[in-house]
């Protein structure tokens, strides 16, 4: 029988809990009291053989057997479920045999009845069980076994044992309900505080789940259909709610606005931030074709609404097929790496001003080149590059580049961020995820500027 916990306890309702509990304390003396009493009946086998006490050779055995019983049964489902009856069988048990013990001698019964009066202040029961228990030890104390036909006993109630048995045994009674009492209102006052916490924490969870819930809504649920472009994109948060953030919007047939942020550090506040800025993002949208304008106003939102030490990383890119560009504005966001597919080489698109928030002159800049057909993007947050194994090695910039090139060939933008996320778990192994991860993922499909040819199959 495992005793309970406190945080096993304070998931059940109060009355199991204090059952549980006062259940673990008495198991803990009943366990001490079963080998005591083994011991015992051991004894009382050999006394009975040396004085030829058929009942006694008997009855101890018996007991033994019992002992023996409880003691294979006391890690069993039905023991824990019913150990309150048991224990008081047992105890019932062992103060008639301690009767029949005490029966051999007239001046040992006084002192061991006295003695079981004390013995049963060790135990926390109802009222009710108290009660019963020492009613029936006075009356098993007072009243001889001679009378059921076992052994001489001791004289009826008039004799001299009635006295101490009338003091001892109420005032024994009233001292264990008492301590009783005492010891639950001790544990009901800490069960229902730490309860209280456990509500707390439950509610504080489940808000918790909620807001990543929303946070995850938030999220694009699946790339935008455009036949010019193949994307894939992966979020990993560090905790229940990250502070990375991806969306992608269509500013015309030949434009798309892809937008990757990512808050300083994690969690709800993290997520209450990313909130505000994707709905100040929706209301600008139109203007994300120049995003410039968009970055400063963003920039004023999030200094008036969080502490200074709280900043935000920004990257938009903004991809026109008709031109075959790539515009780049950042702030403070690690840069677009590109793969180009004729050179078999990598650039970096998109160094410029510090973050949003941070209160620092900022001059944002737009980064425009040209991007060919089978052109590699990746698109990604530090968490990324910054990822330790336990070695406490930085995955790093050179060996996304070394994952990008060995997949470079794959048929599509899922098979290489696939292959990235692979490598990145290879180097990770089982360190814990420190920062949020995000990695987005385009493959360009349109023909070269001049052709009209139709674009090649993914």
């Amino acid at each position: 029988m495992k005793a309970p916990t406190l945080d096993e306890l304070v998931t059940l309702p109060e009355p199991l809990a204090l059952h549980r509990q006062l259940d673990s304390g008495n198991y803990r003396t009943f366990r001490w009291l079963l080998v005591v009493v083994a011991l015992c009946t051991l004894g009382g086998i050999a006394a009975s053989a040396d004085f030829h006490d058929a009942w006694g050779l008997i009855l101890y055995p018996l007991d033994l057997l019992f002992c023996a019983a409880l003691f294979v049964l006391r890690d069993r489902e039905v023991f824990t479920r019913n150990f309150r009856q048991i224990l008081l069988i047992f105890l019932c048990v062992e103060i008639l045999v301690l009767k029949y013990a005490a029966g051999h001698s007239d001046d040992a019964g006084t002192p061991l009845f006295i003695m079981t009066a004390f013995l049963l202040l060790a135990f926390r029961l109802r009222v009710v069980e108290h009660v019963m228990l020492y009613g029936f030890s006075w009356v098993v104390a007072v009243f001889p076994l001679s009378w059921v036909g076992l052994g001489r006993g001791m004289t009826p109630s008039a004799g001299e044992a009635l006295i101490p048995f009338s003091f001892v045994f109420p005032i024994c009674l009233a001292v264990t309900i008492a301590l009783t009492q005492i010891g639950r209102r001790r544990f009901l006052g800490v069960w229902r505080k730490e309860s209280s916490r456990h509500r707390e924490r439950l509610r504080m969870r489940e808000e918790i789940e909620y807001a990543r819930k929303i946070q995850l809504s938030m999220l694009p649920q699946g790339a935008p259909e455009i036949d010019w472009l193949d994307l894939a994109a992966a979020s990993l948060p560090a905790t229940e709610v990250g502070g990375d953030y991806y969306d992608y919007f269509r500013l015309a047939p030949t434009q798309l606005a892809l937008v990757l942020g990512d808050v300083s550090g994690h969690g709800l506040a993290s997520g209450l931030l990313l909130s505000g800025v994707r709905s100040c993002l929706y209301l600008l949208e139109q203007d994300l074709s120049s995003p410039i304008r968009v970055f400063e106003k963003l920039n004023h939102m999030v200094r008036r609404t969080t502490e200074r030490r709280t900043y935000m990383t920004l990257l938009c890119a903004v991809l026109d097929s008709e031109a075959g560009t790539l515009t780049v504005t950042s702030a403070g966001h690690p840069p677009v790496l590109r793969y180009d597919s004729q050179g078999r080489c990598f650039d970096e698109i998109g160094r410029g001003a510090p973050p949003l928030g941070t209160f620092l002159q900022a001059d944002y800049l737009e980064e425009r080149l040209p991007v060919a057909a089978g052109d590699l993007l990746i698109f990604y947050t530090d968490g990324l590059v910054e990822a330790r194994n336990a070695q406490g090695e930085d995955y790093g910039d050179a060996r996304l580049r070394r994952a990008v090139a060995r997949a470079a060939s794959s048929r599509t933008a899922r098979d290489v961020r696939d292959s990235i996320l692979g490598d990145l778990s290879n180097f990770k192994g089982d360190e814990e995820q420190a920062d949020d991860i995000t990695v987005v993922v385009v493959r360009l499909r349109w023909p070269a500027r001049g052709e009209n040819s139709a674009p090649p199959p993914p």
